[in-house]
């Protein structure tokens, strides 16, 4: 058997139409008739594969994801509908990575057929022995960043307008910047962020928030088309770059953003940070305020004396909730 055998990395490395075809040219391998729908683009499948045996006929959709996190159930469910399309036996979906335990749960329901990174990669080194090793050469050189630290993730994102990709290695995640020309593309890491510096995430509807700290505090907001894939993708290597300070609550108001973590309070408002230690906070109470009486947080701080701060918060009672179980006095 060839020794440079089928790695994830290599085919999370290979272009997802690239992927697309090696994925058909496999179910080839194995027997099928096969048919790449990239041009046709029928209804979203990406590969029919079909096979006849003395008249009995059946015929499959394959999805082929090349994706470095989790594969959800929001995916699973849309390509679920997929079986109960006419003349259709069954759903293949193929990816690089995993499904979540959600996603599994709603492929049972639909009789999906999953097949996992590790599955795949076997079936490779099964039926496509030789061929991997031309995938080898070609992938290795992009696998790795010119830093030496080989990627494990790459998700599309834009910050402050401007399109970038998210870089995750097991150290660093970079922002990386593509100009391309009509001839040419260039790549530029433009940020590097320490993962050790990550306090925590916080993901909304549309958008994703990093709370971190190198030299100070700062809040990374992020519009990111898969945010559940990264911030899974990031949890696969949390342990490795754990820090003492996790994020225990977030809140984006139009002044700034809000943090609770189990060392501090920030309140960050354009540049400026105020920051109150929790074992300087005496206490957490919701004050009324305002011709409409609306519920406000008081966060008393004490040092040489008791001195009381002010916050307009979206929900008072679970921001009291929150310090006081920081402070251990829940």
């Amino acid at each position: 058997m060839n020794d440079l055998m089928w790695e994830i990395n290599q085919l999370l490395n290979i272009d997802p139409y690239d992927f697309e075809r090696l994925v058909a040219h496999l179910f080839d391998k194995m027997g099928y008739n096969t048919r790449s729908t990239q041009q046709s683009r029928d209804g979203g499948v990406d590969i029919e594969i079909s096979i006849d045996n003395f008249g009995l006929s059946h015929r499959w959709l394959v999805q082929a994801k090349r994706y470095s996190g989790p594969v959800g159930v929001k995916e699973v469910r849309e390509y679920g509908s997929l079986s109960y399309r006419e003349n259709v036996d069954g759903v293949i979906i193929v990816t690089t990575s995993s499904f979540t335990g959600e996603g599994r749960k709603e492929g049972a329901k639909h009789n999906l057929k999953l097949i996992e990174g590790p599955l795949l990669t076997e079936m490779l080194n099964h039926y496509c022995p030789d061929e991997g090793e031309s995938f080898h050469r070609k992938g290795r050189g992009v696998d790795v960043l010119e830093t030496g630290e080989e990627v494990f993730g790459r998700h599309s994102a834009t910050i402050e307008g401007n399109k970038i990709w998210l870089v995750l290695t097991k150290k660093h995640i970079y922002f990386e910047k593509i100009t391309a020309t009509l001839f040419s593309k260039k790549k530029e890491l433009i940020r590097r962020i320490d993962a050790s510096s990550i306090i925590g995430l916080k993901q909304d509807t549309n958008s994703l928030y990093i709370v971190i700290d190198e030299k100070k505090p700062e809040v990374l907001a992020l519009s990111i088309r898969e945010p559940n894939s990264f911030a899974e993708n990031l949890e696969l290597f949390r342990p490795s770059f754990l820090r003492g300070e996790t994020l225990l609550k977030f809140e984006k108001e139009k002044k700034g953003c809000m943090v609770l973590t189990n060392r501090r309070f920030l309140m960050m408002d354009k540049g400026n940070t105020e920051t109150i230690r929790l074992k300087d906070i005496a206490g957490a109470e919701i004050e009324k305020q305002g011709i409409l009486h609306k519920d406000k947080l008081a966060i008393l701080e004490s040092k040489e004396s008791i001195t009381r701060h002010i916050y307009d918060v979206e929900n008072a009672s679970e921001w009291r909730e929150a310090l006081l179980k920081g402070l251990g006095k829940e």
